[in-house]
């Protein structure tokens, strides 16, 4: 905002020697050939006016110039400072005649503006900032102010060589009240931000004041509407920017809505080589869910093709800013809603340097337990890779597994520790590449819809369907549940399961799908009163089947009978016919 404030003042100061001329000369070639020589005078830029310079007289005095271009300062590598189809600006004449320069509206449409920096550290800027005035100048030479100040239709490009960087702001709409150094300034803007929009439908206002000397431009009361991927974003608050270089922004006092949650926040910016934020954020909630569902899609993917070629990342993902920007955050949060888990009293920290985001810790109380993560994006890969270590210590898993309805199939307490790695940023994009490993350990809980002890009556009478009939639709009440988890391809895998009831010591194998939740697998149920007996799980898991293949008990039976019959035959001493 400062650098086009400058700009505009800067447009002021360039056409001083046209302004005291105005009443006298009406000539275009004659103001056109002061105005370019005032210009070289007084900044050694170059104007030039390829359209018509005319004087308009109604409804007031206003000169009117068209097809107008401003060039850069000396020793300077760049595009020019501005071009623009029209620039129109209405004259006071009474403190024209007096020796001081006043102007009523100024306006500016259909313009491109260069804020560029070029390899040297010039600016296109150079020579038109405010300072201390000569001791020589004429007191009319300082006393400068405008009227309403219009901007209509300006693509304003900000560019610096040396970092490679480019920002584009799309000026639907500007306008400032009454321009003057050292007051405050009320303002404007409609707009938007990046090419095509990263930020769009910007609506900011507030009041400005621009130092003539050296010092920071301080906006007050200000108000921000804008929406980022779709998602609202309204900021309020007070902030200072010091020129520098290198540039400081501090924003206080603030007021942040994404969404529905609102937070009071504070950050700094810093520019440099690689820029950089510290933020501060307290508030109620946070829905990360409803964030990550504002981001868009990749596009989709043919079938049987999303493991050979990686989905491609949104150009306008506002998580790409971190490949460039650097960012340390502190959050504290009453609470937060992220996968479907409600957390509580969260604490975390978000850090990102050189494109590698680092979330340590993320922590905080949920229904039945606590979670303890932390949790890593790449941005410089592509698609970004995004891994994350939860550990979930549970006194209830019911209650934890609530908000996914799964806790009408499994209760207990203790821990589950998870190591999860997706790539792609948008919720699609990570539900389809999901991978993962961890181990469970649980205790004292149940299995809902399958009771395995029931079933032992009717296995160790080889009763398969009176077995089938105790063992579907009831409760297993287990001691404990331990083993290992894998998870690839949308299927969760329990290889290697261990569970121990009150009369069964049960093995094996199990599969679930996340997206229908098919069950597959074998287990096989161990006791007293039974052998091994092979249990395959089909259905689903609200409807569960299971298949006892006492069949393939009894063949190992068998083969164990006769291997015994073998080894005692074998340890029998031979008849001695002496």
């Amino acid at each position: 905002m400062r650098a086009l404030l400058i700009f505009v003042a800067a447009t002021v100061v360039i056409i001083l020697g046209l302004w005291a001329t105005l009443v006298l000369y009406f000539d275009e070639a004659r103001l056109k050939q002061i105005a370019t020589e005032q210009v070289r005078a007084q900044t050694g830029r170059e104007l030039v006016i390829d359209g018509p310079l005319k004087l308009d007289f109604f409804p007031g005095v206003s000169l009117v110039a068209s097809d107008v271009q401003l060039s850069g300062p000396e020793d300077y590598s760049g595009p020019e400072l501005f071009n623009a189809e029209e620039f129109r600006m209405s004259l006071s004449l009474l403190p024209l005649l007096s020796g001081k320069v006043e102007t009523g509206e100024i306006g500016l449409d259909r313009a491109e503006i260069n804020l560029y920096t070029d390899g040297s550290g010039t600016s296109s800027l150079a020579g038109l900032t405010g300072g201390e005035a000569p001791a020589d100048a004429e007191p009319g030479q300082t006393d400068v102010s405008t009227g309403e100040i219009l901007l209509t239709g300006v693509r304003l490009n900000v560019t610096d060589v040396a970092t490679d960087s480019r920002q584009v702001f799309v000026v639907e709409r500007l306008r400032v009240d009454s321009f003057r150094y050292d007051q405050p300034v009320p303002f404007q803007f409609q707009g938007s931000l990046g090419e095509p929009p990263v930020i769009d439908n910007i609506e900011l206002e507030g009041e400005v004041l621009v130092p003539f000397a050296d010092g920071p431009v301080q906006v007050s009361g200000m108000e921000f509407d804008a929406e980022v991927s779709g998602l609202e974003l309204a900021l309020s608050g007070n902030a200072e920017v010091q020129p520098g270089p290198p540039m400081v922004a501090r924003f206080s006092d603030g007021r942040v809505r994404l969404g529905d949650s609102e937070f009071t926040a504070a950050f700094a910016y810093r520019d440099g080589d690689r820029p950089k934020v510290d933020a501060t954020l307290e508030g109620e909630m946070l829905d990360v869910d409803t964030l990550l569902a504002s981001i868009p899609s990749a596009p989709e993917q043919e079938a049987g093709t999303a493991r050979e070629a990686p989905a491609e990342v949104p150009e306008e993902s506002p998580l790409l800013l971190l490949r460039d920007l650097d960012l340390d955050a502190r959050m504290n949060l009453d609470a937060m809603k992220i996968s479907g888990l409600s957390l509580s009293s969260i604490r975390t920290r978000v850090v990102a340097e050189d494109g590698l985001v680092s979330i340590d810790p993320l922590s905080g109380a949920l229904a039945g337990g606590r979670l303890d993560a932390v949790g890593q994006v790449d941005l410089n890969a592509e698609p970004p890779v995004v891994r994350l270590s939860p550990v979930f210590d549970l006194e209830s898993l019911g209650q934890a597994l609530a908000p996914w309805g799964m806790d009408r199939f499994l209760s207990g307490s203790g821990v589950l520790d998870l190591s999860l790695e997706a790539r792609g940023l948008d919720v699609r994009s990570i539900l389809g590449s999901l991978d993962g490993s961890g181990e469970y350990d649980f205790r004292d809980g149940s299995i809902k819809g399958l009771n395995f002890d029931g079933m032992v009556q009717g296995l160790s009478s080889r009763n398969i369907a009176e077995a089938v009939r105790a063992g579907v639709g009831g409760t297993t009440e287990f001691e404990a549940m331990e083993g290992v988890i894998s998870i690839e391809d949308g299927t969760i895998r329990l290889p290697g399961m261990e569970i121990v009831t009150e009369l069964l010591g049960i093995t094996g194998d199990v599969r679930l799908n996340l997206g229908d939740l098919g069950l597959g697998g074998q287990l096989r149920l161990e006791g007293e009163r039974l052998d091994r007996i092979p249990i395959t799980l089909e259905g689903t898991l609200p409807d569960p089947r299971l298949v006892p293949d006492v069949g393939e008990a009894l063949k190992e039976e068998a083969g164990r009978r006769v291997m015994d019959l073998f080894k005692k035959r074998g340890e029998e001493p031979e008849d001695d016919d002496g």
